[in-house]
């Protein structure tokens, strides 16, 4: 079952978030706002001025195979993370991947890891080592969407709008040790492209809590009244 979305939204005065290794804000650029991991267009997206926030998103339109590729190196391998975005998908259909985030080693089992809309459901996959969710999306719809992996539990988790959705213990962790990251396919050179806005993708190595992962879903930005309001 879902939430709602909470509609109160508050001035922000933090630029990312609170432990986060990288952050793609889009705000009309592909940028990490954090660290050293700033992509490169592919194939001329461009950028929605009405973000879930008020600021812009990510337009990428399938036909066009329009996604962000990553190609400096970031390690997934024997260990935690958690990927949230928030993403509006304009279409997709039963039989076909919608990429929103990979990172592609080879064809081979947890070396190739895809998180994704495989017809009408998330996928977290490693390759041959995958899970799905319950819920089945509606398109022109924003979700905040949130793929989680616990090297320590070996477990992957899914969560749609704040709330767990799917939960299941991989055969492995993750093994891939190359290959670029991209946001809006499976992998760099991909047939597997996403149709619609991404917004607010950000990257952390380890596992979120539940807790966390429902405050990122119902309080878009945060505001301190530490020196009062004038």
């Amino acid at each position: 079952m879902l939430v709602n979305i909470i509609d109160h939204f508050f001035f922000e005065t933090v630029t990312y978030p609170y432990d986060a290794r990288s952050y793609w804000a889009m705000e009309n650029n592909v940028a990490d706002s954090i660290s050293n991991l700033s992509g490169t267009t592919i194939n001329s997206p461009t950028f929605y001025a009405q973000g879930i926030n008020g600021g812009y998103a990510l337009k990428l339109i399938r036909s066009s195979n329009q996604y962000i590729t990553i190609p400096t190196y970031q390690s997934f391998v024997s260990t935690s993370f958690t990927v949230e975005m928030w993403m509006y998908p304009t279409s997709f259909s039963s039989g076909n991947s919608y990429g929103l985030f990979g990172q592609s080693a080879s064809s081979t089992t947890d070396q190739d890891l895809a998180l994704s809309i495989g017809g009408t459901v998330l996928r977290l996959s490693f390759w041959n080592d995958d899970v799905n969710s319950g819920t089945t999306l509606s398109a022109n719809t924003w979700y905040h969407v949130a793929f989680v992996y616990d090297y320590s539990s070996r477990t992957q988790i899914i969560y749609i709008n704040g709330v767990q959705d799917v939960s299941r213990s991989s055969a492995g962790p993750y093994l891939g040790a190359s290959g670029a990251i991209t946001i809006g396919n499976i992998y760099d050179n991909g047939n597997y492209p996403f149709d619609g806005y991404i917004d607010q993708v950000t990257l952390y190595m380890n596992a979120r809590s539940a807790s966390d992962i429902l405050s990122d879903a119902t309080l878009t930005t945060w505001h301190s009244f530490d020196c009062g309001i004038s």
